[in-house]
């Protein structure tokens, strides 16, 4: 036993510099992508590809695509967030009608996710161990591997919000003003893009917001630039949609309705205006509740619905308290329930099992101890965002803040519009990066202590 425990402290003393080295991070990032890569484009490609699952939403976004491709938008198409569809009608260009471009191409973007992950959360202790069981325990989540496989949002924007947050964190590195302006207008070029997604990641920029205004330093500078480029990115739309609804708007006008399901008790809601969506439903209203609503008021009117929802509250104000229901589903805590009326899997129900347990044990493997290393670390003062910049400057505390940001948005968006865990899966790379980096922690602390109890017995009474 005092040899086996010899040897794992000179083990840990000799790879200690190893698994701090920043050389090896490409090699590593490479092998993590080429790892994700191949259940994506097994499932995407040839298990589970788009073509066979194209209903409901993902008609929809299709539908949007090619007419992006063949005519100009309408108020209607205003209803679904432009990002995707964009996407899809340079696919759509690039190969007419052919989905498995749409597979392939979402593939691809999962297996750069997760190498983005493990450059991410290399920088949260600068540690190769982290970074790998981040970027693997990305590339082997079924959860991302199955939205692969669907004409959904899921992908493509997690691969943004990794893009953009490994960015950011470049444009802090750098050790050039000029340097750390271009790449924080990069960083805000793909937010903005992100937000042209899904619109909910408007929640977020509020902590870019206040960076820029109360932060220090290069941590303000590149805050303002991201801040700048992203608002450059969504004024063109927000004026486009403004001028196509006749009235101030943003990027999309799907929100009023989401607000509306999300506070009352109608298990749909029909528009009694009409137009080209005319009854609206979320898993957790039909699962839940049983009588059909009708407004007079298209849901392009956006306003209607949000003051619908306000007076749902007003006169139920535990809708407030029951809405934290849908957080705690949203975080994968809902009960299993038999196809349809699955919390967030579509389409095929093959997988349905280890689908279950990804979610289930998303909040005590990945959530929990996360959260718990966070306040440890608190406690300990070590918090708040990095100030100084250059080649390797410590940006671990700004690396946290930008995770757990995402995170606490998407928080929001679940308890106000949709308690859906589409809505998180997306972010979760981020929260897996934290947990790595946690359960990284714990394992140097029993590896200490159980050194240091080892020393102690040898040592004997004083």
């Amino acid at each position: 036993m005092r040899r086996l425990i010899a040897w794992l402290d000179g083990a840990r003393a000799r790879a200690a510099p190893a698994l701090r080295s920043p050389r090896a991070l490409p090699a590593l990032a490479a092998l993590v992508g080429l790892v994700a890569l191949v259940p994506r484009w097994g499932f995407a490609v040839e298990e589970h590809p788009p073509r066979l699952y194209v209903f409901g939403d993902m008609a929809l976004y299709l539908e949007r695509g090619v007419a992006l491709a063949q005519r100009a938008r309408t108020a209607w198409d205003t209803f679904t967030p432009p990002g995707y569809p964009a996407l899809l009608a340079l696919l759509h260009a690039a190969a007419p009608g052919d989905l498995a471009l749409v597979g392939a191409c979402q593939a691809a973007l999962g297996a750069l996710t997760a190498a983005l992950t493990a450059l991410f959360a290399y920088r949260l202790d600068r540690s190769l161990a982290v970074a790998a069981i981040a970027g693997l325990a990305t590339a082997l989540y079924f959860p991302l591997v199955f939205y692969a496989g669907f004409v959904l949002t899921e992908t493509t924007f997690a691969f943004l919000l990794l893009l953009f947050a490994w960015i950011e964190l470049r444009a802090l590195e750098h050790g050039r003003d000029r340097g750390r302006a271009a790449l924080g207008l990069a960083a805000g070029g793909v937010l903005g893009l992100a937000v042209l997604v899904r619109p909910s990641l408007l929640a977020f920029l509020p902590w870019v917001a206040f960076r820029a205004a109360r932060g220090a330093g290069a941590d303000r500078r590149v805050a303002g630039a991201t801040l700048l480029a992203c608002a450059l990115v969504i004024a063109p739309v927000s004026a486009h949609t403004s001028w196509l609804l006749g009235r101030p708007a943003l990027v999309a006008t799907n929100g009023g309705v989401n607000f509306f399901l999300a506070h009352s008790a109608c298990r749909s809601v029909r528009s009694a205006a009409g137009g080209e969506v005319v009854e609206v439903s979320t898993h957790y209203n039909r699962t839940h509740f049983e009588r059909r609503c009708e407004l007079p008021q298209p849901f392009l009117d956006e306003g209607a619905y949000y003051r619908a929802g306000v007076a749902e509250i007003a006169e139920h104000p535990g809708r407030l308290l029951r809405a934290w229901r849908g957080v705690a589903e949203g975080l994968g805590l809902a009960p299993r329930r038999a196809w349809p009326n699955q919390p967030f899997w579509p389409g095929s129900v093959e997988h349905e099992a280890v689908l279950d347990a990804s979610s289930r044990l998303f909040v005590p493997v990945v959530l929990l101890p996360a959260i718990v290393h966070a306040i440890a670390r608190a406690r300990r003062g070590r918090g708040g965002a990095s100030r100084d910049a250059g080649p390797g400057a410590d940006t671990s505390d700004c690396a946290r803040g930008i995770a757990w940001a995402i995170l606490a948005s998407v928080g929001v968006v679940l308890y106000v519009y949709n308690g859906n865990p589409r809505v998180r899966v997306s972010s979760d790379p981020l929260a897996l990066a934290l947990a790595a980096s946690a359960w990284a922690a714990a394992a140097r602390r029993l590896l200490g202590s159980f050194a240091l109890s080892h020393a102690s017995r040898r040592a004997g009474p004083p």
